[in-house]
């Protein structure tokens, strides 16, 4: 039995080895094959640095870099001559920014000998409308090409003036005719142009005859577009309304009924019907002494 128990032992051990060293073979087969074929490579050019908008694109510009074929984006280069021409003597300009290593895509630049134009930069279905703003409305100058912000329309509403967030997260493409985000200072410009859908742009057009026109600059980042209530010149203060005096209370007895009358009330009642009230006012003293009514006042009240 010992020795049936050995053997048995024996063999499991070997056949455990042996499923452990024809693994190993397999994976370290596999991984030479991977190695060995990787994915097919192509040249691609990327932009040396970073490219802002007008800027004119030359061979110093750019560099090689090794790009997976498949993974190659749609309308990037991968020969000079088709970006630069034969001669490598083609202008070709920057519409939108291309940061550094990123590839040089055709819908991105314009084509040879072109210059830049505002409708190179509108996507299908959008719309460029341009609205005027002073320095004030423009956050100081702060605005700039690139940024979002929002825009608030005031106007009168029943005799009140009203503010509201008509249009949330618009894109800035141009300021005055400046359609580039490399300025470094603030610029007070006279319009600003938004890139907005068709619909923006009729809401634009309408609520410039309505009233007046304000940015609010957005943080970078920054995706809220919460709706938000109009705010009307009655949320100005922040002052409570004063409480108004309490009304001083009398009872009254009359014929053994106990009342409660409001002084406020009953001076109203003198002044709308002075006339009668007079009369009354005489009679009731009259009854009163007759009857031996009594007039108490609540405690706290003035006599």
């Amino acid at each position: 039995m010992r020795v049936i128990a050995v053997l048995v032992l024996v063999f499991g051990i070997a056949l455990s080895g042996g499923a452990l060293f024809f693994a190993s073979e397999y994976f370290d087969t596999m991984k030479a094959s991977m190695a060995q074929k990787g994915p097919e490579m192509a040249r691609v050019l990327v932009a040396k640095k970073t490219l802002n908008y007008g800027k004119t694109i030359g061979p110093a510009d750019l560099k090689w870099v090794e790009w997976p074929r498949s993974a190659i984006p749609p309308g990037a280069f991968t020969t000079a001559e088709a970006l630069l021409g034969e001669k490598r003597d083609q202008r070709r300009i920057v519409l939108r920014a291309i940061e550094t290593g990123e590839p040089i895509l055709e819908g991105k630049i314009t084509k040879f000998g072109e210059s830049p134009r505002m409708s190179m930069n509108i996507a299908e279905g959008r719309r460029a409308v341009s609205i005027s703003v002073d320095v004030v409305s423009s956050v100081s100058g702060f605005v700039a090409t690139g940024d979002r912000v929002d825009i608030l329309l005031t106007r009168t509403q029943q005799e009140k003036l009203v503010s509201s967030v008509i249009l949330q997260d618009i894109e800035i493409i141009a300021v005055d005719q400046r359609a580039n985000s490399e300025a470094m200072s603030p610029r007070v410009g006279r319009t600003v142009t938004v890139d907005v859908d068709t619909v923006q742009a009729q809401k634009l057009a309408l609520a410039q005859r309505l009233g007046s026109l304000s940015l609010t600059l957005r943080g970078i980042g920054e995706s809220s577009d919460t709706t938000l209530a109009p705010v009307s010149s009655d949320s100005l203060s922040d002052f409570e309304k004063k409480q108004e005096d309490p009304m001083l209370k009398v009872r009254v007895r009359r014929g053994g009924s106990l009342s409660s009358v409001d002084v406020g009330d009953v001076e109203d009642g003198t002044k709308q019907d002075s006339g009668s009230d007079t009369k009354s006012s005489a009679t009731g003293s009259s009854d009163a002494d007759s009857n031996g009514d009594k007039a108490e006042e609540e405690p706290g009240t003035a006599k």
